[in-house]
């Protein structure tokens, strides 16, 4: 019973972090209990006992005051609780994995020293935050030191409050906190907004990585048993100057940079503007644009049409709730000065990823045509998961592209700061597992297999990453037709059976159950051409598959091209030989 009712505090004081930052968390009930230590668990049995009447917990004249165990124990779970918010947005590679994980930690502690004392008041009805006696003055050491010293840098440099900062910062999410530090120190810079958005999102990075950096490499500060005061104040100085450092060093590197692409946009000339769309069909219209040129599919089978919501979509029209069509309707009359509501804000957002994940669903090459359509309308019911699984994948990922090629930086910067909506955990993990695995086994950068599956159309998303698998295998050309085929059904066969509980984890095991068919395929020649000839044995009769080459929605209108900002594939790598196995379904 006791250890139900500390699981029962540890989920209120997660949902009043959740409610205080705005997001959510990435941690399910039982990992947010396991984060906590038995002592700390320990320490919070006597509050539990006690959360509807906190003041019973004062000790009596003479007696000593526990209650300082019980604040400890609170603000460690207030920072494991932060430390496992979801990312607003897609959270870039780094080479600094510890320096992220580092900054991370130390922003969640400097959080907590805030935030804890203002919580406590929320945790019971008509609550104070004096329920649990004075919570001290935060001493701050070490990383958290460093960490609160970058957020008071960009105070002096943006006016705003170091606590909001650091609340901000902690906002953003998991291994986020040094890409939203680079965004609020950059939007405070001279001549950053007037920047085309790919140099600003490559700058954003490179502040980020530069703050991340140095977390990786500077030593860490903590207490120490035996210091005296001196060497604990040289500790504390030291532990400051490396995050204001970090802020200085940043701003110098992003000031000359900003001056170096204005010099050079100045005498190349600059690229045009993103201009102010003129109403919600014409942002969508720029959407739709936007995801064709990231994945280099210029074509979409949408088909110019912008409703409202009713029910389900039975074509390739546009369906945007009343709701969804009034926010960017509001965000449109918006501007820097005159800001959305955060709710509408919120509802603006969600209404552009719904427009990107329906024109990254309909994102097809230029020789995409009327017969094509035909023939993938006739089975479109059978490739609806994959087509779901990508489109939805693509546009999550690429989201920040996609707004900012969309909107003027003012108002792409609303959206972008705004709640972010709940994600899809049912398809996409499936098709981002299963692209990122096929990125690793045939040496591509990371989103470029998913970025060509989205740009193919549903009936040819597996095959061009069955293509990919094969082109780095030893089989013949002559049975590559074949092993194109038969990788291609295994793919959109193992895709029609979400969703599953972990679907991020069955979209890895497809990749290697096609990567390991690849490889039989090129050890034994002739073994392609003969399951095929089985499986047309097989499904004589059957309209809803074809022989290679009888298919007219499979048969490739090809040449989708690789847009200018797209990475291109990296050398490839020769697999691993490996022993045919069947998927454990």
């Amino acid at each position: 019973m006791a250890d139900a009712k500390i699981h029962a505090l540890i989920q209120a004081v997660n949902r009043l972090v959740v409610e205080d930052t705005g997001t959510r968390s990435l941690a399910t009930d039982n990992q947010l209990v396991g984060r906590v230590t038995r002592s700390d668990r320990r320490r919070l049995a006597p509050l539990a006992d006690n959360l509807d009447l906190p003041a019973r917990l004062a000790p009596r004249p003479g007696e000593p005051d526990s209650r300082a165990e019980i604040r400890a124990a609170l603000t460690e779970v207030v920072a494991g609780c932060a430390g496992v918010l979801e990312p607003r947005e897609p959270v870039p590679e780094t080479a600094n994995k510890y320096g992220r994980a580092r900054l991370g930690t130390a922003m969640s502690r400097a959080y907590a020293a805030f935030a804890t004392p203002r919580l406590v008041s929320r945790l019971v009805p008509n609550g104070r935050p004096d329920d649990l006696g004075v919570f001290p003055v935060p001493t701050v050491e070490g990383d958290v030191a460093a960490a609160r010293a970058i957020a008071v840098a960009i105070s002096a440099r943006n006016g705003r409050p170091e606590e909001t900062i650091v609340t901000e910062l902690v906002a953003a999410g998991r291994g986020a906190v040094a890409p939203a530090a680079a965004q609020m120190l950059l939007r405070s810079r001279p001549g950053f907004a007037a920047l085309p958005a790919p140099e600003r999102n490559a700058l954003t990075r490179m502040v980020g990585d530069h703050l991340e950096s140095v977390f990786e490499s500077s030593d860490p500060q903590r207490l120490r048993a035996g210091r005296n005061p001196i060497e604990v104040m040289q500790d504390r100085q030291t532990a400051v100057g490396v995050g204001a450092g970090a802020v200085t060093g940043a701003s110098i590197r992003a000031t000359e940079e900003i001056q170096h692409l204005h010099r050079f946009f100045g005498q190349r000339g600059w690229p045009a503007a993103v201009e102010q769309p003129e109403s919600v069909y014409e942002l969508c219209e720029r959407i739709q644009g936007a995801v064709g040129e990231l994945t280099g599919a210029p074509e979409s089978r949408w088909n110019g049409t912008l409703q409202e919501e009713l029910g389900q979509a039975p074509d390739t029209t546009l369906r945007l709730t009343r709701e969804h069509a009034m926010a960017l309707g509001k965000l449109l009359e918006s501007s820097a000065g005159r800001p959305l509501e955060p709710v509408d804000a919120s509802a603006a957002r969600e209404a552009v990823q719904v427009a990107a994940s329906s024109y990254a669903r309909w994102a097809v090459p230029a020789e995409y045509d009327d017969r094509h359509e035909a023939a993938t309308q006739a089975v479109a019911t059978r490739f609806a998961a994959i087509e779901q699984a990508v489109g939805t994948a693509f546009a999550e990922d690429n989201f920040r592209e996609i707004v900012d090629r969309s909107l003027p930086a003012e108002l792409a910067d609303q959206v972008r700061r705004a709640a972010p909506p709940e994600p899809d955990r049912e398809y996409a993990p499936a098709a981002r597992g299963f692209a990122a695995a096929v990125d690793t086994a045939v040496g591509r950068p990371p989103g470029e297999t998913l970025r060509q599956m989205a740009g193919e159309g549903p009936l040819r998303m597996a095959q061009v990453a069955a293509e990919a698998l094969v082109a780095d295998s030893a089989v013949e050309n002559v049975e590559r037709p074949f092993a194109h085929r038969l990788i291609t059904d295994e793919i959109d066969k193992s895709f029609e059976e979400l969703p599953l509980d972990d679907p991020h984890s069955h979209g890895r095991q497809t990749a290697k159950v096609a990567e390991a068919m690849a490889e039989v395929y090129g050890d034994d020649p002739g073994t392609a051409r003969r399951e095929s000839a089985a499986v047309d044995r097989a499904q004589a009769g059957d309209p809803l598959r074809f022989a290679p080459g009888h298919d007219p929605a499979a048969a490739a209108p090809r040449g989708a091209t690789v847009p200018a900002t797209a990475p291109t594939a990296g050398t490839s790598v020769t697999s691993t030989r490996a022993e045919r196995h069947d998927r454990d379904r």
